[in-house]
């Protein structure tokens, strides 16, 4: 049986025995692999307009396994220290001081914050929250 769906593979089975063994094999999703190939099998079943009941009972299906692993899998270790907790962020969405001076405002400024050097300001924890979608209380 197949966990991976093909990106060439033009039709989306109709059948939901089709759909396990040809899209993606509806278990839990234990690692980051799965989660990957999962996805992928979601963005597919998304684009299909419209979907009988079989693929929209998949759909759904599929869609509660990726949830269950994302609430594991992505709850992040809150530190009482914002910084820490930006530095987790930004090696997250892979970014570097440089990429956070810019975002706001002054390409040096990043640096100085990481070290400790500068401290953040309320301006600076408005762009970062909704840069991050994350509470403001992370950098307090």
């Amino acid at each position: 049986m197949t966990t991976q769906m093909k990106e060439t593979t033009p039709r989306i089975p109709d059948t939901w025995f089709e759909l396990i063994e040809k899209i993606y094999d509806l278990r839990p999703v234990k690692t980051k692999k799965a989660y990957h190939q999962a996805m992928q099998a979601l963005r597919a079943m998304m684009r299909l307009q419209p979907r009988n009941k079989d693929q929209s009972d998949y759909l759904k299906s599929l869609s509660v396994l990726i949830g269950e692993y994302e609430s594991k899998a992505c709850q992040i270790e809150i530190s009482s220290d914002p910084v820490e907790n930006l530095k987790f962020l930004l090696k997250e969405n892979n970014l570097t001081a440089s990429d956070l001076g810019r975002m706001l405002g002054d390409r040096s400024l990043g640096s100085r914050l990481l070290s400790g050097g500068r401290s953040l300001s309320k301006n600076h924890i408005r762009v970062l929250s909704e840069r991050f979608r994350v509470s403001p209380a992370l950098f307090i």
